[in-house]
């Protein structure tokens, strides 16, 4: 039992939360797997610690070539069951010194800003980078609290096959963290009855790390898109979703005390993008019916949560005082915000309610009872904040009615907008089709120019160019599917179309015209992911072509996105060559925009190892080329990181 450990921790360092947990482990594994495998793992480790390093004398070095082959001959001895059992244990220690090292991370933080705020547990890094750039002034405070209010970092969720833990096991894991937390805040405000608390904190490790280690680590089944989605989701809910609402408060109240203004209520620096569902690209089995289920589900989870937040709202307000705005919305009822919000929490309970219908018995979706629009839940809330605040409730709209209202901003109709994304040959071909249909011959094979003044044209004819009786095979079907379904999703829903492998300005306008063709009104933004070496160093290219077409530039109000591939680049050149082409490049295109007048957003398809153009988010962004931020921009966070 846990209680046998003699280990008590006086405060969490890290060698001392490492060593507890490996001690926690090691009970686990003596209770599950037995004392004789338990003392193997235990001589594997000694003679593993004793074999490291050959930086000594020479007889001390002796000795370590001696344990370095005894500690091979013990693991060629051992029998599979055995071996497995013994890997296991090592990795769920790396995996527990994982977790101690970015928690101490943390708690190194809040130590020193302790120190700083005597005795609070602020977090004021923040703060003190504001006031660095004031101070020094390398901003007038007018300027800064403009790009504040402007601030757009758009962060897109991806799905990936290298993720392999399972939902579960990453929230048991989360759970071990939250232990550790709860402990480090019981030492930090000196609870009277420390010992208590530590053997509280020992018990439940104890119960946490056997539940970890009673599970399957592994998928055991190909995940679907929509299971993807909904990991996506939970993300959303289990992190973000409480993470948003502080962030932008903490924010705001910085620049106030800076500025001595208030960001206003619209204000919404994080948003939230999906592929998860939406990238074809990146997996064949996402189809046309696929990207509907999961935009149902977002929403479905949107509802959810939204209705949970509203059921809180309710009942706080009890008071009878409102505006005359209110009033005149709801008439002499004593309790006027429970009767005014009501109703729009009862249409979020119908949103759910009609997509279960829809999705489990397959029954016609009615859309009447589906809540269309984020400003269906916007619009009352300011409503409700204007008034609080004319009553002197001010508090309280600055409460859970603004965080309320700050996370709708931030995570829209369905949490996160989903960006569908699909290789730019699959659209050449369906074009190329089309135009063999009417007799326009080989679309492929046209010069750049008549493509260009072709798509042109046709963009701005109001005659269809897709007939009703055209014959497709079934990879034209299935990507002009698509196009028809995106024309029956909401708008609010959608983010961007990706154009993989783009490497000509007829890449994206071919993408416009079949989105125009398909009936959707609003055309998702086309953004032109350029991938590969040869692909980065044209993209200015391309993209000076496509400024030059007047038409396209009105349409999208002289805004526009490109994506910059990391992950393909860096397997195409190799790191160095990709780094330097991805510098370059954006340098280029930004150059090129602000010929061109145009406000550019670069999106960053970073992956999750360094070798595939990931790493610290942090000094990702410090490294970017000077002039390219702008206040905005949009990074892929893939499936192995996410958590």
């Amino acid at each position: 039992m846990v209680k046998k450990i003699k280990y008590k921790i006086a405060n969490i360092q890290l060698s001392k939360i490492v060593s507890l947990l490996g001690k926690i482990l090691g009970v686990v594994v003596k209770e599950q797997e037995g004392l004789q495998l338990y003392n193997k793992i235990e001589e594997i480790r000694s003679l593993s610690k004793a074999s490291r390093g050959t930086k000594s004398k020479k007889k001390i070095k002796l000795n370590k070539t001696k344990k370095f082959r005894q500690l091979i001959t013990t693991i060629n001895k051992l029998k599979p069951k055995e071996s497995l059992v013994i890997a296991r244990s090592f990795s769920k220690f790396l995996n527990f010194s994982n977790l101690a090292e970015s928690l101490n991370s943390v708690h190194k933080i809040d130590e020193g800003n302790i120190q700083k705020t005597q005795g609070t547990n602020a977090f004021i890094i923040l703060e003190d980078n504001i006031n660095r750039l004031l101070k020094q002034k390398f901003v007038s405070k007018e300027k800064f609290y403009q790009v504040s209010k402007s601030l757009k970092v758009d962060l897109v969720l991806t799905a990936h096959p290298t993720e392999v833990k399972r939902r579960t096991l990453i929230q048991k894991y989360t759970n071990v963290n939250n232990i550790l937390e709860k402990f480090n805040k019981s030492r930090i405000f000196k609870i009277k009855n420390i010992k208590t608390e530590t053997l509280a904190m020992e018990r439940n490790l104890h119960e946490e790390i056997t539940s970890i280690w009673k599970t399957d680590e592994l998928k055991r089944s190909k995940p679907k898109p929509t299971e993807e989605a909904q990991w996506g989701l939970a993300v959303i809910e289990d992190s973000l979703w409480n993470a948003v609402p502080k962030i932008c408060s903490r924010f705001n109240e910085a620049v106030e005390v800076y500025t001595g203004k208030k960001l206003p209520i619209e204000f919404s620096p994080l948003v939230f993008g999906s592929w998860m569902g939406g990238d074809r690209d990146g997996n064949p089995n996402v189809t046309a019916k696929t990207t509907e289920e999961v935009v149902l589900l977002s929403r479905w989870e949107a509802a959810n949560l939204y209705e949970k937040e509203f059921t809180k709202i309710i009942q706080k307000l009890s008071m009878h005082e409102c505006s005359k705005e209110l009033k005149k919305k709801v008439g002499n009822s004593q309790e006027p915000y429970r009767a005014y919000l009501r109703p729009i929490r009862n249409k979020l309970k119908s949103t759910q309610k009609e997509i279960e219908i829809y999705l489990n018995e397959k029954k016609s979706l009615k859309e009447s009872l589906l809540v269309q629009s984020a400003n269906e839940i916007i619009n009352p809330l300011k409503i409700v904040y204007k008034s609080l605040c004319e009553v002197k409730c001010k508090a309280i709209a600055n409460g859970s009615v603004l965080d309320l209202l700050r996370r709708v901003y931030s995570f829209g109709l369905n949490l996160a907008r989903l960006d569908i994304r699909q290789e730019a040959k699959k659209h050449l071909k369906l074009m190329k089709s089309i135009c063999k249909h009417l007799g326009l011959g080989d679309f492929e094979k046209w010069p750049e120019e008549k493509k260009i003044s072709f798509l042109s044209k046709e963009f701005k004819s109001k005659r269809p160019l897709v007939s009703k009786n055209i014959s497709l095979d079934k990879e034209d079907k299935e990507t002009w599917s698509t196009f028809k379904m995106i024309s029956k999703l909401p708008r609010e829903c959608l983010g961007a179309y990706i154009i993989s492998m783009s490497s000509k300005a007829s890449d994206i306008l071919t993408v416009l015209v079949l989105q125009k063709e398909a009936g959707i009104k609003s055309c998702l933004r086309t953004v032109p992911l350029f991938e590969t070496l040869n692909d980065l160093e044209n993209a200015h290219h391309v993209m000076k072509e496509i400024y030059r077409i007047s038409w396209y530039l009105k349409y999208f109000k002289n805004k526009q996105e490109v994506m910059i591939g990391y992950s393909d680049s860096s397997k195409d050149a190799g790191k160095l060559a990709a780094s330097w082409a991805q510098y370059c490049t954006q340098e280029k295109l930004q150059a090129l925009s602000n010929k061109y007048k145009v406000d550019l957003t670069l999106f960053h398809g970073r992956g999750g190892s360094v070798g595939r153009g990931g790493g610290p988010i942090y000094e990702a962004l410090l490294s970017q080329p000077p002039g390219t931020v702008n206040g905005r921009t949009r990074v892929t966070e893939q499936g192995e990181i996410i958590q």
